[in-house]
């Protein structure tokens, strides 16, 4: 709904999914911390706190070396184990340079030599995708997150990038029915990433992580402990915001939400839509979602950067800021910023780190990011 002019507070590419989880691990100077993964670790904002669990890393020969970049320089190492999260490796396996972890001679440990990341020599299960300047492995399948190790590490460092933010200021009446038990109905609205693409659940195989909808919607309902939220997801793979404008009255207000995520913008950019265009059906969708009914509340999910060796990676970047000054002019309508939040990560991380399909779809490791930017915008004293 369009701000009015007296004052009031601010109510401030791929087209397929592939395929056919305690209490807080502690420590102290005296204890060694024990390896613990339930739904605390697991939805845990890994960018908050000393303790940062099953963190995927692909490692990859370069330079002579063949290594994984963490986000933080660890402390202790808890675990490291499969992306499955079945079955350990041993210390010997690797070892620690600041916030490299180097794969030793005789390691089990797999990887991708420089060849592979060429998209030369490929295992079978990892196909190629053309990229801007060469060959990059691509899979929808499970190919390339079998290549990751997931580590579990204390560390004493603090992210000095942006972090997920509490947005529910600008959504009182989503806060309301969470606080007081009210019945919620939560529609998600998107492209392919919005599906689900590409948890572990959704490839089928372990440790079977739910997609973020689903995990957003199962967590809200423990945090706030209420039982009387449920949710739709109308999303389809490919699919850019101009289908999604078209659309919108089918598959969002024909099932009456009071609170709708939207998630376009990654096949736009691919696509080179001008900014301009894109934000412009957003902000129609706004309106349309709102004019059916006047107490729905949107959250806008600006969408994460692709793969920046790929053609995918284009124009994305260029959205973030047209559509915060767009919402700044609504009330019950509010931003995620996955953009920033993806290249802070891929300062640090390699593509094949965060995303199962080596372009734009999210791993686990970067599932669990979405889910906690949605989980703290949502509820304030969300900060594990």
């Amino acid at each position: 709904m369009k701000k009015l002019l007296w004052p009031i507070l601010f109510a401030a590419l791929l087209s397929s999914c592939g395929g056919s989880s305690g209490g807080e691990s502690t420590s102290n100077s005296e204890e060694t911390p024990v390896y613990k993964y339930g739904d605390e670790q697991k939805w845990h904002n890994y960018l908050e706190g000393n303790v940062i669990y099953n963190e995927t890393v692909v490692m990859v020969e370069e330079n002579g070396e063949i290594f994984g970049q963490l986000l933080f320089e660890p402390e202790t190492i808890i675990a490291v184990k499969n992306y499955a999260l079945s079955s350990d490796y041993d210390s010997s396996d690797y070892r620690i340079e600041g916030r490299k972890i180097i794969r030793t001679a005789n390691s089990s440990i797999p990887y991708l030599t420089a060849e592979n990341m060429l998209g030369q020599n490929l295992p079978s299960t990892i196909s190629t995708y053309q990229g801007k300047e060469h060959l990059i492995p691509f899979t929808e399948g499970p190919g390339i997150v079998m290549y990751s190790i997931a580590v579990t590490y204390t560390h004493s460092d603090t992210w000095q990038h942006e972090k997920p933010t509490y947005i529910a200021n600008d959504l009182p009446n989503t806060v309301s029915k969470l606080q007081n038990g009210d019945s919620l109905r939560v529609g998600f609205y998107g492209d392919s990433i919005m599906t689900g693409c590409n948890a572990s659940s959704k490839l089928a195989i372990a440790p079977y992580l739910d997609d973020f909808p689903t995990a957003s919607v199962e967590m809200l309902k423990k945090l706030y402990g209420n039982d009387n939220i449920e949710s739709f997801n109308s999303s389809e793979g490919g699919q850019l915001s101009s289908w999604g404008l078209a659309n919108v009255d089918s598959l969002v207000n024909f099932y009456d939400p009071d609170l709708v995520f939207l998630g376009f913008g990654m096949n736009d950019g691919s696509w080179n839509i001008k900014a301009s265009d894109y934000v412009s059906n957003i902000e129609t969708m706004i309106n349309l979602i709102q004019a059916h009914n006047q107490d729905a509340e949107i959250v806008v999910v600006a969408t994460i950067v692709a793969n920046p060796d790929s053609t995918q990676n284009s124009l994305q970047y260029t959205y973030l800021e047209p559509l915060k000054e767009m919402i700044a002019n609504y009330y019950g309508v509010a931003l995620i910023d996955m953009t920033t939040y993806s290249q802070n990560l891929l300062t640090y991380k390699r593509s094949v780190d965060l995303y199962a399909n080596n372009i734009n779809h999210p791993n686990d490791f970067m599932v669990r990011g979405y889910t906690s930017n949605i989980l703290k915008a949502l509820y304030k004293e969300y900060d594990w």
